[in-house]
């Protein structure tokens, strides 16, 4: 039944308003409101339309702060919904070529025959862990290489070649190998790494003994002289870095000086004694004297090297290591000594070097005679006291006589 009030209305709203009225939701929404006019008083239906538009506003409010919080989340539905429909477009365009792979899988599928051998099913199940220890032995390998188990990794790759040479036709036991090389190329460069450092003794020791037990080293004919060759290479890397670390003490030359020789007596007897710990000689001391003679005589520049007294090839590159040094300190000393002003402090230079020549020969590394050019050696053979050189030396000597006199 039509409601009297609501069609003397209608002539009176706007176009868009009488047309949402149709439906019977907007209709039901109207019947009610008008409802609510019939029954106010007279004096507040005036004030209706100021209490719809406060409404009007509260709504605006509301759906204003609706936008601004729920922004973030509408933006990101878009983005869904616009990756589920590239998405879904991709998967229109390979449809058809997805329909024409189903056919050869499935007559890939019904070539494929389970195994119907009970016993043979046994067996596999019974040695599924026995599988699946081999399959995780290249990450346990890697693992042991990056905490640091070395003598494990190595233990570790024994087995993976033991199982190469059982099974050398097995694919998967070939794929396990590469992937153990890997993981020992890496723990080669890790050891390698570690020679450059401030690495202790017992520590190297430990270094060239895995490295001796690595794949490229045990194939070497002769892999003790290239772990010589890599220690004393390493070592001298080492040192130049320390070196190195001085560089802003080179504004204070005797301080510079002071410090670089002390840091090369120590760095340099360390690796010398660490050479001569990793690389033992089976020799008797008769002929140990022979080699630190011979050795000597290298330092000395002699070309003079009798039979008797053959240096053999890591011995070599033990005095190239300690003959390339000493000519970097001779250089640094060279260099360094004009810029100091008070020359007076030249003898205490001097005195150090001639210690630190010393302290070396005790371990065959006595280097004074790169250091002093020929009219020095001459000027001392003559025991000239004019010579710095000798100077310092007879100083070193007057003090040895007092202490011993104590």
């Amino acid at each position: 039944m039509a409601d009297p009030l609501l069609d003397m209305l209608m002539p009176h709203l706007p176009k868009n308003v009488a047309a949402g009225l149709t439906t019977s939701s907007q209709a039901i929404l109207l019947t009610d409101y008008l409802q609510h006019i019939r029954g106010l008083p007279v004096s507040s239906i005036s004030s209706e339309t100021t209490q719809l538009s406060a409404s009007l506003q509260a709504v605006d409010r509301s759906l204003t702060n609706l936008a601004i919080n729920s922004r973030p989340h509408l933006l990101s539905t878009s983005a869904t919904l616009k990756a589920f429909t590239e998405s879904f477009n991709s998967l229109t365009l390979n449809v058809p070529s997805l329909s024409q792979i189903i056919p050869e899988l499935e007559s890939n599928v019904s070539q494929f025959h389970p195994v119907n051998d009970r016993q043979a099913s046994a067996t596999l199940l019974s040695n599924v862990d026995k599988v699946l220890d081999i399959l995780e032995l290249p990450s346990l390998v890697l693992t042991c290489v990056r905490n640091g188990y070395y003598a494990e990794a190595l233990d570790l790759v024994g087995h993976v070649r033991r199982l190469a040479i059982r099974y050398k036709n097995a694919t998967v036991i070939e794929m396990i190998q590469a992937e153990v090389d890997d993981a020992l190329l890496e723990m080669t460069t890790i050891l390698l790494r570690l020679l450059r450092e401030n690495v202790q003794l017992p520590t190297a020791i430990k270094v060239i003994s895995y490295l001796r037990r690595l794949q490229p080293f045990q194939a070497s004919p002769n892999p003790t002289l290239e772990l010589q060759h890599i220690y004393l290479l390493s070592r001298m890397i080492h040192l130049k870095s320390q070196l190195q670390s001085l560089d802003p003490l080179k504004s204070i030359p005797e301080k510079y000086l002071k410090r670089y020789i002390e840091f090369f007596r120590e760095f340099v007897f360390a690796a010398i004694i660490g050479f001569r710990s990793i690389f033992p000689k089976e020799h008797d001391k008769e002929s140990s004297k022979v080699d630190s003679s011979a050795l000597s005589t290298q330092l000395a520049g002699s070309k003079d090297v009798s039979d008797t007294s053959v240096v053999d090839a890591g011995e070599q590159l033990l005095s190239s290591f300690i003959y390339h040094t000493t000519m970097d300190l001779k250089k640094t000393v060279n260099d360094m000594l004009p810029m100091i002003p008070d020359k007076s402090s030249y003898a205490s230079l001097y005195l150090q070097v001639i210690y630190s020549s010393q302290s070396l020969a005790r371990v065959g590394g006595e280097f004074w005679s790169i250091m002093a050019d020929e009219k020095d050696r001459k000027e001392f053979a003559a025991a000239d006291e004019t010579n710095p050189w000798v100077a310092a030396l007879e100083k070193q000597r007057d003090l040895a006589k007092k202490l011993k006199s104590y």
